[in-house]
């Protein structure tokens, strides 16, 4: 075991590596983890349901890689399992980054065993482990699978849920998340002909106070007030609509009638799936835990309790996007069950916003 002003260091560049991936859009909100190893048997690794701003090094538990228990006041991410089966089955993993990176999250819904890519004239091959429900060990065993097939690999992609990057430094780790992210983004444009850049595009929000409907944009016209106040009236939990008009967003919009989720956090956040209006006369389809509302060629009216949750929805429902365009233009997709679907959404509903809410208290 490292001494404690080892850990403590080593706890200091999980925080200042998760900020870096924050702002080159590897990792946003509380999603994803990253971990550090710290001898045969342990790791440092992120808490569970806290964001990355607010980390503190004493919030970081140390988990045993054989059997799963911790130390510290704070539990450890869901997904320390899948961090566990990387240090078991790869002694060079020092540090480890799991993350929803858009557009390595959209290959592993395409269906894909593997996805491949070349660097200076050197064949890469990135594995897909095949899906399993987040937060279990048939996930952890699926990477740790995936891992075997391929001994050259550092990067994982998890199908319908995100990835899993490693290598000896922070900066290693760093580095293959976004030779993954580079080589899945071409793929997604060259192969899947989807080339729709990720990003929120804000229309015409609005929010509570005390009650009363604000606008953001003083210019809001007549008819998007009309569907923020019928938004407000069917859902009265929701205190916060973000308006979002990207260009993914905006072409689903236009031209699909139902999203079936093709991504893990998409059915935890958004819901089982969303139907879109065909028509500018058909009824909004406002419904109770159902995150979004689409209108038809007018983009989508994500919910939340606050900014925060509802731009979260909007996040989400971007990537979720371009995942089912890319899905239509390669012709091949696989979808999450409802059932699964169902299950993870009351199980975020229930464990995971009330956890972030308690501790943002």
């Amino acid at each position: 075991m490292k001494t404690k002003e080892e850990i403590q260091k080593l706890r200091e560049d999980i925080i200042e590596v998760s900020l870096d991936l924050l702002k080159q859009g590897l990792i946003v909100r509380t999603w994803g983890n990253i971990s550090a190893r710290l001898d045969d048997d342990h790791y440092v690794i992120t808490p569970s349901g806290i964001k990355y701003e607010d980390l503190e090094p004493s919030m970081l538990p140390i988990v045993n890689i054989a059997d799963g228990s911790y130390e510290g006041d704070f539990k450890p991410s869901s997904e320390f399992m899948v961090h566990s089966a990387v240090y078991k089955a790869r002694k060079d993993a020092e540090f480890v980054i799991h993350t929803h990176q858009t557009y390595a999250t959209c290959v592993g819904a395409l269906g894909k065993k593997r996805l491949k890519s070349e660097k200076k004239d050197l064949k890469i091959i990135f594995p897909v482990a095949e899906y399993a429900l987040p937060g279990t060990e048939k996930l952890a065993n699926n990477v740790s699978e995936a891992i075997g097939k391929c001994d050259e690999t550092k990067s994982v992609i998890m199908a319908n849920h995100g990835s899993v990057s490693f290598g000896r430094t922070s900066e290693d780790a760093v580095n293959e998340a976004l030779a993954l992210e580079k080589a899945s983004k071409e793929f997604i444009f060259n192969s899947c002909k989807t080339e729709i850049e990720f990003g929120l595009d804000e229309g015409f929000s609005s929010y509570l106070e005390d009650g009363e409907i604000k606008y953001k944009n003083p210019g809001t016209p007549e008819r998007i007030k009309l569907i923020h106040k019928e938004i407000y009236s069917k859902r009265p939990d929701v205190k916060y609509i973000f308006h979002n008009k990207s260009d993914a967003v905006m072409t689903i919009s236009r031209r699909v009638n139902h999203m079936k989720p093709l991504l893990d956090d998409f059915a935890q956040i958004i819901g089982t799936g969303v139907r879109i209006p065909t028509s500018d006369v058909m009824a909004l389809q406002i419904k109770k835990n159902i995150n979004v509302v689409f209108g038809h060629n007018d983009g989508a009216y994500c919910l939340g309790t606050s900014e925060d949750e509802a731009r979260a929805a909007a996040i989400v429902l971007d990537k979720g996007c371009i995942a089912h365009i890319a899905v239509i233009r390669f012709g091949e997709g696989r979808f999450l069950s409802f059932f699964d679907c169902l299950k993870m959404n009351r199980n975020y509903r229930k464990n995971y916003s009330k956890l972030a809410e308690t501790v943002n208290e």
